[in-house]
């Protein structure tokens, strides 16, 4: 405890320290003093007769004694503004010895030394329980008046909702049975393809086989006559200059070599059949309702090998595949939608365009975006694209399903599709997939 609070440099004269006490004893306000690592050291009769903790009790304790523990205040502000030898005013909501709960508004300002250290903190506290407690009934006077006043409101609100909802249910019906009428279309079309692809796969593996035999028999029918020549050139001479004549006549080296690359040309037919087989199949389980891990550019790499046919007569494609990770995901489904994407993106170029699909991973999500540099989509149609049966087509040429669809199964994946477009620059549809993480941060220490 500091002996002398005051003294006057120009008398020398001490001040009895209980003359200084006596205010500071009797003041109405509780006066709390704790040294520089938050002990107390001294507390005054208002903060006995507030806290109902004796001057002894007190004594050696930090003032979190009468923390009440619910988080009203921010003791890390309250402690950066003293450290920073600044006054912090604020409330606190406290607990007595009794175990009631009380609100006190406290002005704390550290104390210096004459080196200008730190070396106590003065916190003066007002008991403001009563002021909550009429603020409360206050606000809970204003807070019934509200509730009474907006009766009516509410239930013209309510009767507004339920017409909603009826709304809702309606368009919800209509969608639901367009959407399972398109299912139904996409499985009759899936074990059609199914069955295409097995019809095609079954021929092209003999012909596959007989390629590869006619290629064994064709070197060796070559190796044969080359053998058949040397023998003649070696014992007959002059038969071997009339066979050479023939040979050449005939333009049978031209014709080995023809043959040889017209059969590596075949091959590479079929493996190009077999792949687009192979592709068909994956696409003919439309109706696969399990989830599993997928490679996302293994996805797009066969819609692409699909939608082939319709992409290489208007646009050239370019492929920026990132290194990203496997996700858990209906591949079938999300087939479906780069499909419609790719179809929407083909029918906006009307000649020597440019398809661009790129996959990478932002913000823990994995992005796909497929760009194109048609004619571009108008504002008012970009809000409406995708709402079930909506489309620019001509009657009979598209229901309008597809993006309605594809909007449906990103979200049925946790994920969003977005649209950029400019009228006569084109657009980007960027279809966005969650990534597992997760992150946790715990809670601050209270020092006060």
């Amino acid at each position: 405890m500091v002996d002398k609070f005051f003294t006057s440099t120009t008398h020398m004269t001490e001040i009895d320290e209980k003359i200084l006490l006596q205010p500071v004893e009797q003041n109405p306000a509780a006066i709390v003093i704790t040294d520089a690592d938050g002990q107390i050291i001294y507390v005054n009769k208002q903060f006995c007769a507030v806290t109902g903790y004796s001057a002894e009790e007190a004594m050696g304790e930090s003032p979190r004694l009468l923390k009440g523990g619910d988080g009203f205040t921010d003791y890390d502000l309250l402690w950066k503004t003293l450290l920073a030898s600044e006054q912090w005013r604020g409330e606190f909501h406290n607990r007595r010895k009794d175990g009631s709960y009380f609100w006190e508004f406290a002005l704390i300002s550290p104390i210096r030394n004459d080196q200008g250290e730190i070396h106590s903190y003065l916190a003066i506290k007002e008991d403001i329980t009563a002021d909550k407690l009429a603020e409360e009934e206050l606000h809970q006077w204003v807070s019934q008046a509200t509730q009474l006043s907006s009766t009516l409101e509410y239930k013209n609100f309510e009767l507004e909702t339920a017409r909603e909802k009826l709304n809702s249910a309606y368009r919800q019906l209509k969608q639901a049975q367009s959407q399972l009428l398109q299912r139904e279309k996409m499985a009759s079309i899936g074990k059609l393809a199914a069955g295409v692809a097995h019809e095609i796969n079954n021929p092209m593996g003999f012909i596959n086989s007989n390629l590869g035999s006619l290629e064994k028999y064709v070197n060796k029918i070559v190796n044969y006559i080359a053998s058949v020549e040397a023998l003649v050139n070696r014992d007959a001479p002059q038969l071997g200059l009339q066979l050479e004549a023939s040979r050449k006549k005939a333009k049978i080296d031209y014709m080995f070599e023809d043959i040889g690359a017209l059969i590596e040309e075949s091959l590479s037919g079929v493996e190009r059949v077999r792949k687009i087989v192979m592709t068909l199949k994956s696409f003919s389980h439309v109706d696969t309702a399990e989830e599993q891990l997928a490679d996302i550019n293994k996805c797009l790499e066969d819609t692409i090998t699909i939608a082939w046919n319709e992409i290489k007569y208007k646009a050239t494609l370019d492929r920026h595949f990132g290194e990203i990770p496997q996700v858990k995901c209906r591949p079938q489904e999300l087939n479906q939608v780069f499909m419609n994407i790719l179809i929407n993106a083909v029918q906006a170029i009307d000649k020597g365009g440019m398809i661009s699909v790129t996959t990478s991973v932002s913000g823990g999500m994995l992005k796909i975006e497929i760009s194109d540099n048609g004619s571009g989509i108008p504002e008012d149609i970009r809000a409406k694209i995708f709402e079930p049966f909506f489309t620019t087509k001509e009657v009979g040429k598209g229901a309008g399903l597809g993006m309605s669809i594809s909007y449906e199964i990103i979200q049925k994946h946790g994920g969003e599709i977005l649209i950029e477009s400019e009228i006569g620059k084109g657009s980007c549809f960027t279809v966005l997939l969650p990534l597992t993480q997760n992150n946790e941060a715990g809670p601050l220490e209270e020092k006060f």
